[in-house]
C-alpha cells in the first residue's frame, strides 16, 4: 500500500533540475548547503538540516568556519557531513586567499615588516585555528618558498625545528621569516611562541641563516618578536591600515565568488 506523498517526495530531483536550467548562484545559502549535505546523507532530509545548521551558527559563513565537533551537535548532523562542512570551508578559504594573492610579485623584496606583513597578512584569512608559516627569502629578501608547519596551538603542533631547518638549507635560503595567527585572541606572544622562536633561530644559526623576525598576529595588530622586548609595554603594533586595505580586499573577492 502506498503512503501520501509529502513536499519532500521528488524534492532532490526538483533541486537538480533546478540547478541544471539555472547556476549555483540563483540558490539561497541553505539551499546550497542543503544540496552539499546530499553528498553524505543518501535518504535524510537535508533541507531541515541545512535551515539548522544557519540557524545554529548564525550564518553560512559561520557554518563552513565550525569546529567539526560542534557542528556534529546540530541534529541531523554527522561526522561525514561535518569532515565535508569543514573540507569545503577550507578549501574555500585557500581559494579566496589565492586569489586576492595572485598578484603578489614574487620578485618583491620583502626588505620592512610593512611589506613582510602585507605579504603573510592574507593567508591567515578566514582561519580559525593557529596556523604557522615558514617564509624562506632569496639573497635580495624575495620569497623564496613559503609552507605551513601545521595549525593548532603553537606548543601542541608537531613543529620539528630541524625539519624547518633543514628545508630552509636545501632552498638555499639566505634568511628566514616565522609566522602565526592568534584568531581568537590578542598578538601578545605566549611563552611558548618566544621559546620555540630561540629554538629556531639558533638551529638556523649553526647554518649561517639568519631568523629575521617571527611575527605574532591577531585580527587587527601583529608582534614582532625578536624585536620587542616589553611587550607589557607595547604588546602589538597597531596594523590597521595595512589590515584593512587587505581585508577589503579578502572581502570583495568573497563578493565576487557569491
Amino acid at each position: 500500500m502506498s503512503g501520501k506523498k509529502t513536499y519532500h517526495d521528488g524534492h532532490r530531483q526538483r533541486m537538480r533540475a533546478r540547478m541544471e536550467e539555472s547556476s549555483p548562484a540563483a540558490f539561497a545559502d541553505h539551499e546550497l548547503l542543503e544540496m552539499l549535505l546530499y553528498y553524505t546523507n543518501a535518504r535524510r532530509d537535508t533541507n531541515d538540516t541545512a535551515h539548522a545548521l544557519i540557524e545554529s551558527f548564525g550564518s553560512l559563513a559561520r557554518v563552513l568556519e565550525a569546529e567539526q565537533t560542534h557542528l556534529c551537535d546540530v541534529d541531523g548532523v554527522g561526522e561525514k557531513s561535518a569532515a565535508l562542512l569543514s573540507l569545503v570551508g577550507e578549501l574555500s578559504r585557500r581559494y579566496a586567499v589565492e586569489k586576492i594573492t595572485a598578484g603578489q610579485n614574487r620578485g618583491t623584496p620583502l626588505n620592512s615588516p610593512r611589506r613582510m606583513i602585507e605579504y603573510l597578512l592574507p593567508k591567515f584569512f578566514g582561519a580559525v585555528k593557529e596556523i604557522f608559516y615558514v617564509l624562506l627569502l632569496d639573497n635580495a629578501l624575495c620569497p623564496l618558498d613559503l609552507f605551513a608547519v601545521g595549525d593548532g596551538t603553537v606548543s601542541s603542533v608537531p613543529l620539528s625545528v630541524r625539519n624547518i631547518a633543514e628545508r630552509a638549507f636545501q632552498k638555499h635560503a639566505a634568511a628566514v621569516v616565522l609566522a602565526h595567527n592568534h584568531p581568537h585572541g590578542s598578538a601578545v606572544p605566549s611563552s611558548d611562541d618566544v621559546t620555540l622562536t630561540h629554538n629556531i633561530k639558533e638551529a638556523l644559526a649553526l647554518l649561517e641563516i639568519p631568523l629575521i623576525e617571527h611575527f605574532v598576529l591577531s585580527d587587527n595588530a601583529y608582534a614582532a618578536i625578536l624585536h620587542q622586548s616589553d611587550f607589557k609595554a607595547e604588546p602589538a603594533i597597531a596594523a590597521a591600515p595595512i589590515f584593512d586595505d587587505i581585508k577589503n580586499n579578502f572581502n570583495q573577492t568573497k563578493g565576487d565568488r557569491s
